[in-house]
């Protein structure tokens, strides 16, 4: 069983606000691309001087909670909520979310252009811009309103974000361009933008807690083009149920799946609008030989401009495949032992071995089930009173 401490430190600052506080954590979590959630509760001393340290350290909008399994960083975030509903319990509720999440109170308050940038570059720019507002990418139309010497000062004072560590050298590059503008009076979420790059770039990325050089808590940003995470022969774990699975569901979404999606370009600056040509978008496999009906549905291309037919043609086959094998998804539990949070990266691909009436073996007794799939997001439920540690794996076929 792993022993789950956990401790807060200043978003601005970095300062330590506490080492180990005296938190019950029902459960937290990451997902690729977007944020990730924790619960949890402090028990309240009655003595209130006993308390006053831990509730300060957990104030909500400046304080970041950090996870750690068997003294390693797993989850951090910020504390956002007290959803605080009387004084019956004895507790103080605690609602964080991933540190990406505080982009989500950024906006884009000036007109920046990428142009050709690579795609990499242009989002840790973003991510430093909704840190200080500065960029080698704003266009010189952009009001002086949005960046008096006062707001400037305050934000310089106000919008930093400590223990982040970018990307460098070679990591910090995709290779691929990136063309977008944002306009200042749409004032849109930086995290916005994020979410149209890993739609129309195929752009991955995760804010990963870990510790820096020096042995201090750091956050670090990971980006990735077309797939993050590592191949099923150096991710190093399988999931096999019965063994270290203690449990599975085999979701399928036939009602959300689609086998073949027609893809649109707004004009977005260009001077055309672009719609994908058949074949592409269509799944080969899905639609041979007419075993399956045709489902059509249609995606649009955001954030950047369309330059190619061939690069909305590539989209169109991109988005067919997550609607087609993506409709399998299988939840995977684990219990206390391997793989740990600590030793699972966002992205693994790795098996799944399962045999269950679902899945009976085969005539030779193999398994019922061995499929390649991703994780693309986890749960972790650390051990507690009435609470057995497991971790919920969410796996999808895509790209394993």
């Amino acid at each position: 069983m792993s022993a789950y401490t956990y401790a807060s430190t200043d978003l601005i600052s970095g300062r330590v606000l506490a080492d180990n506080l005296p938190l019950t954590v029902q459960s937290f979590g990451m997902q690729l691309n977007g944020s990730g959630t924790l619960t949890g509760s402090l028990a309240l001393n009655a003595e209130p001087a006993v308390n006053a340290p831990a509730v300060a350290a957990l104030e909500p909008r400046r304080s970041v909670l950090w996870v750690l399994q068997d003294g390693y960083p797993v989850w951090a975030g910020v504390v956002w909520d007290w959803p605080d509903q009387g004084r019956g319990p004895g507790t103080l509720p605690i609602s964080a979310q991933t540190i990406d999440t505080l982009w989500s109170h950024r906006l884009i308050t000036d007109t920046i252009i990428y142009q050709q940038v690579d795609l990499f570059t242009a989002f840790m720019d973003l991510c430093r811009y909704g840190t200080s507002k500065q960029s080698s990418y704003i266009s010189s139309v952009s009001p002086a309103a949005t960046r008096t010497p006062a707001y400037l000062a305050m934000v310089a004072q106000n919008g930093g974000v400590a223990r982040l560590v970018m990307p460098q050298g070679a990591a910090g590059t995709s290779g691929v361009p990136w063309t977008a503008s944002y306009t200042y009076s749409d004032l849109t979420q930086i995290s916005g933008a994020w979410q149209d790059m890993c739609a129309s770039g195929n752009l991955e990325f995760a804010f990963v807690p870990g510790l820096d050089s020096s042995g201090n808590l750091a956050i670090f940003l990971r980006l990735a083009y077309l797939q993050m995470g590592r191949t099923a022969a150096s991710s190093g774990y399988n999931l096999i149920y019965p063994g270290n699975a203690i449990d599975y569901g085999y979701q399928r979404t036939g009602s959300q799946s689609s086998n073949m999606v027609w893809a649109t370009a707004p004009p977005n600056g260009a001077a055309l609008q672009w719609q994908s040509a058949y074949p592409h978008g269509a799944d080969p496999v899905d639609l041979a030989g007419g075993v399956y009906p045709l489902m059509e549905s249609n995606v649009s291309w955001q954030g950047s401009w369309v330059v190619s037919q061939a690069q909305i043609d590539g989209f169109a086959d991109g988005e067919v495949a997550m609607k087609t094998r993506a409709m399998t998804n299988p939840i995977v539990t684990v219990g206390a032992g391997y793989p740990r949070v600590r030793d699972i990266i966002l992205g693994d691909a790795t098996t799944l071995v399962a045999t269950s009436p679902l899945h009976p073996p085969g005539p030779n007794g193999q398994p019922g089930l061995q499929q390649r799939v991703r994780v693309v997001g986890w749960t972790a439920y650390p051990p507690g009173p009435q609470q057995a540690e497991k971790i919920q794996l969410q796996t999808s076929a895509v790209g394993a």
